[in-house]
């Protein structure tokens, strides 16, 4: 991994932050083939930066620019014994990937989380996503063997 002498701040996103987190989302939908609908993506921004209770969005910024942006996700775990947070999406633009940005942000993920004294913290990654897998791994993520499964009720 190239590391770069780069200026990265995470700035806690709110309301006024809707438009340009939901071009990143696109981005991020559109390349790991996500639905992706403005409207009801909208909406759910709004309803999730409106509710801290549910966890927290940063957006990843170097130079005032904004390169990507981190969702960190709140649930309880019986397993864990307590509140755990996941990473529920986490985007890098293109050109700021393999510069070491992504172990930054999962290192400062990991303190946020301490702060809060959440034991745990969960993430998932594409089968396909080798170049992810390999830093989660490094980072110290394991695959618990658990296969996760989804269904949409709504």
């Amino acid at each position: 991994m190239l590391s770069v002498d780069v200026n990265v701040v995470y700035r806690s996103a709110t309301s006024k932050d809707v438009d340009v987190l939901l071009e990143l989302v696109e981005e991020f939908h559109k390349i790991e083939k996500l639905p992706f609908d403005p409207v009801l993506d909208r909406v759910s921004l709004q309803q999730f930066l409106s509710n801290p209770a549910l966890g927290r969005v940063w957006l990843i910024t170097e130079r005032d620019r904004v390169i990507g942006y981190v969702a960190v996700t709140f649930s309880y775990s019986i397993e864990f014994r307590g509140l755990g947070a996941y990473i529920d999406e986490l985007y890098l633009r293109s050109s700021y990937r393999g510069q070491g940005i992504g172990s930054r942000t999962l290192k400062f993920v990991e303190q946020f989380c301490r702060s809060l004294n959440i034991p745990s913290l969960a993430l998932s990654v594409h089968e396909d996503n080798e170049r992810a897998y390999k830093v989660y791994r490094k980072a110290g993520y394991s695959d618990r063997g658990y296969q996760v499964m989804m269904k949409s009720i709504a």
